[in-house]
């Protein structure tokens, strides 16, 4: 059995593998190019995207419920071509992975209560790598039953 925490953070995985010009985003990610905690910007291995886990904050809300705000960061880099300047491919794959999220949050069967980007990082690499690369931090809110991560409240 799953705890709810790691079933949000499947289905973002999933989500952010959707990434690609055939569904309508304008960078390309896709299926098996997204890893959880690691580090894909230091390895330059695009397209690429990373989730990693930053942290929770737990509250116990009225109706006995535990009130969850799990903390995650997506990394990201791409490649670009000679006529593309990183910056502004790195805007678009910063939209791309804001648009791809807030599309998670409808597609998760009621799993959030909430999920909201805090915060939006452009990386500066060498223009001679050709390469874009952005960090997206996210909180994502739920809420389990007291004392039991396995079932939503």
């Amino acid at each position: 059995m799953k705890t709810i925490r790691e079933r949000i953070i499947e289905g973002f995985v999933a989500q952010l593998e959707s990434i690609n010009q055939s569904n309508g985003y304008s960078v390309d990610i896709g299926i098996g190019r997204v890893y959880r905690g690691v580090p894909v910007i230091d390895q330059t291995n695009p397209p690429a995207a990373s989730v990693w886990e930053l942290s929770e904050q737990r509250s116990r809300n009225t109706y006995g419920g535990t009130v969850r705000v799990l903390k995650l960061r997506i990394e990201s880099i791409i490649e670009t071509r000679d006529d593309q300047h990183p910056m502004a491919v790195s805007n678009q794959l910063l939209g791309d992975l804001e648009a791809a999220m807030m599309l998670y949050d409808t597609a998760m069967d009621g799993l959030l209560d909430d999920i909201q980007d805090v915060a939006a990082d452009v990386v500066h690499l060498p223009l001679d790598q050709q390469m874009a690369a952005v960090t997206l931090d996210f909180e994502l809110h739920y809420t389990t039953e007291w004392g039991n991560p396995y079932k939503k409240a």
